[in-house]
């Protein structure tokens, strides 16, 4: 899989801006060692390639790798690597910390996609840009770990219209009035429109929007949304958000939808990622 893009020399500062006193009091310098990192529990693998990206930054030489979106059993390893003792102890923590949490972020994203692919198997699993601020990079790419696609990767490319513009637009009329110069301007999007209101939607479909994103429904109200707009509009892109997860998705893929926008993905329980170090024979 893709390697993130993120500040590697920044992840290890952060945790040894300059040396690592530890080692350096118990007289650890060049010896062999090898590191391996290994997953105490079943998960879906991710971040091991920023993991290699940041041995070969310390010098060492990855000898054995399990990539990214594969599926790990307990006590398997997943990145082994040899090099000097003290930067075999400065990957240590860094490589960890990177693999268990969006280990954690790709393994709840899997189950979530299965469970929503039981009832509908070509339902897409849509991931929201309310990450953590500064995690955007690898949260993005543990969710694609586990199968899901970022719903909007930033504002810049994408159009999606929410109550909040209405209000400073000076209201729905005045969005209706601007839609048909912005379908000329932005010929190549899509333009979708928020809203729990099935006579708003139609209102929109009926003047050129392309889809709409359905917020904070309960499922039964959600299917019945749904069938009304497609009765009139089959073709119409519709997302539901708010409030789905691992719990309820299930629910949820049984309306007429093409697509669920999610953030629960994001908070996960950090996998049981556990790492060994021993020395070599030099």
């Amino acid at each position: 899989m893709y390697l993130a893009n993120v500040n590697f020399e920044a992840l290890i500062r952060e945790d040894v801006p300059y040396f690592d006193l530890t080692a350096f009091e118990l007289g650890l310098d060049h010896e062999k060692a090898r590191i391996s990192c290994f997953t105490r529990e079943e998960c879906v693998v991710c971040a091991t390639e920023e993991a290699r990206e940041i041995f070969k930054r310390l010098g060492i030489e990855t000898t054995k790798i399990k990539y990214s979106g594969e599926w790990a059993k307990p006590n398997e390893e997943l990145i082994v690597g040899t090099g000097q003792a003290t930067e075999v102890i400065t990957a240590w923590k860094v490589i960890q910390n990177l693999i268990d949490h969006t280990s954690a972020i790709a393994t709840k994203t899997r189950k979530l996609v299965d469970e929503a692919h039981s009832v509908k198997s070509d339902l897409a699993i849509l991931t929201t840009r309310k990450m953590f601020s500064g995690t955007k990079a690898l949260s993005i790419k543990a969710t694609m770990a586990g199968g899901a696609l970022p719903h909007r990767l930033g504002t810049s490319e994408t159009i999606l219209v929410f109550k909040q513009h209405l209000n400073l637009l000076g209201g729905f009329d005045k969005f209706l009035e601007k839609l048909p110069k912005m379908k000329h301007s932005c010929v190549e999007k899509k333009i979708l429109f928020e809203t729990s209101d099935v006579k708003e939607a139609e209102k929109c479909l009926e003047a050129g929007v392309d889809g709409i994103q359905i917020e904070k429904l309960k499922p039964e109200e959600l299917v019945e949304f749904c069938e009304k707009i497609r009765q009139k509009y089959p073709n119409a892109v519709l997302l539901a958000a708010g409030g789905i997860n691992e719990k309820n998705v299930r629910e949820y893929a049984k309306a007429s939808i093409d697509g669920i926008v999610t953030t629960s993905l994001y908070t996960a329980k950090p996998i049981d990622v556990g790492v060994k170090i021993e020395a070599l024979d030099n």
